[in-house]
């Protein structure tokens, strides 16, 4: 039997991801980083609800609000330009997020992660040609690019990076 890790239980990875998104784009401290935290938490407490948040995750709509009603003004620049988009494939998404983080300091991509392993919220910090690296709270550091697809897992990729559910965000 081993522990269960921070994470395990609760479906906070997506304001991790936030905070972790605001850190690297405002380049925001420790005391920063924890009175955000506690922003988003109140945030959720008050429009919507906080126990099934914590328990069950959240939504894409849910991430949205909070980065217009609580995170407008450090992050200046959001766009979901893969959200109507639901077939795109693996290699048009990962030029994208290559040439997104690649425009400039102070960028990150918040996306979904799902398949047997994951359903997951993560903070893309960097994309080469053969890997996706993470600035994750859960300690996920990277993924290999043919471990990875679009669509839908299969046992070669079992790694889906969900193109709809991605911000770009700087």
């Amino acid at each position: 039997m081993k522990p269960y890790v921070q994470g395990a239980l609760d479906g906070l990875c997506a304001v991790y991801s936030l905070v972790n998104a605001t850190r690297i784009i405002s380049e925001i401290g420790e005391a920063e980083s924890r009175q955000l935290f506690q922003r988003i938490m109140m945030y959720l407490e008050e429009k919507h609800r906080l126990g099934k948040m914590v328990t069950a995750g959240i939504g894409l709509k849910t991430i949205g609000s909070i980065l217009r009603d609580v995170l407008g003004g450090l992050i200046k620049y959001r766009s979901m330009p893969f959200k109507q988009y639901p077939d795109t494939d693996l290699n048009e998404f990962w030029s994208s997020m290559m040439n997104f983080l690649a425009g400039g300091d102070n960028r990150a991509i918040l996306i979904g992660l799902g398949g047997p392993m994951w359903d997951h919220w993560s903070i893309v910090e960097s994309v080469t040609e053969k890997q996706i690296h993470f600035f994750d709270s859960f300690r996920l550091k990277r993924l290999n690019r043919g471990r990875c697809t679009t669509i839908r897992s299969t046992s070669s990729r079992p790694h889906v990076l969900c193109p709809t559910h991605a911000y770009f965000l700087s």
